[in-house]
């Protein structure tokens, strides 16, 4: 089975598994980060806030954003820009009261 990866479905599905595999990779360096530092964390918090991991994971989609830029896949570019924008969204309002205060 041949599969068109110049498509938006393809795009929007990568553009949103990327973020969460980059999530689990991020939490992974800052949980042994907190290790390593004991003397940054403060009452269980950890070295590195959530909503960074989030946004950092969200910054993930940048590289298959750049491989389908090099190949001039524009619809599955345009998926991931999507995706990421859903994305950016939500993280806008579930951490954006918390950013207000």
């Amino acid at each position: 089975m041949n599969i068109d990866r110049n498509q938006i479905w393809v795009g929007t599905l990568l553009g949103l598994l990327i973020p969460f595999v980059g999530y689990a990779v991020l939490l992974m360096i800052s949980e042994r980060l907190d290790e390593w530092l004991p003397e940054y964390t403060t009452d269980g918090e950890s070295v590195i806030a959530p909503r960074t991991l989030y946004l950092l994971a969200i910054c993930c989609n940048l590289l298959p954003f750049h491989f389908f830029n090099s190949r001039r896949a524009v619809k599955a570019m345009r998926g991931i820009i999507i995706a990421t924008i859903a994305l950016g969204v939500l993280w806008l309002v579930y951490f954006g009261k918390t950013m207000m205060e």
